[in-house]
């Protein structure tokens, strides 16, 4: 009796962490762990010149490694997978209307930076700082 009620256990134990290994409809993730090893991440603020089509960022103009990131009409940003993936800095999710002008993002992204007219990055996700 004491091994059927441990092997239901187990079973009921074993379905349910199956079960919530593969569920995504969270909300929610963690915004410190990076998509993949090659991901760079870069600070920038929102940009008013942003449309419900494209999500515009302005980056500081640093020098250096950084130079080829300004543009002073913005850097465009295309979401791997097609979907916006804006979260805070909780992880909760986000959408485009949350975001106020100039809010400082940090954006994840593949490191490479198309250099046509207009420059544009794909990110994998942003999380609002500020």
């Amino acid at each position: 009796m004491v091994k059927r009620i441990s092997a239901l256990i187990i079973a009921c134990l074993l379905t349910f962490g199956c079960c919530s290994c593969s569920f995504s409809g969270s909300d929610k993730i963690d915004v410190s762990k990076k998509q993949t090893d090659d991901v760079s991440s870069i600070m920038a603020s929102y940009s008013v010149n942003s449309t419900k089509d494209d999500f515009i960022v302005m980056v500081q103009d640093l020098g250096g490694v950084y130079k080829e990131l300004y543009d002073e009409k913005g850097i465009h940003i295309k979401f791997k997978g097609g979907f916006d993936q804006i979260f805070d800095k909780n992880g909760n999710r986000l959408s485009r209307e949350n975001l106020n002008y100039g809010d400082t993002l940090e954006i994840q992204y593949s490191g490479k930076l198309t250099k046509n007219d207009p420059k544009t990055i794909t990110a994998y996700k942003v999380i609002r700082i500020v």
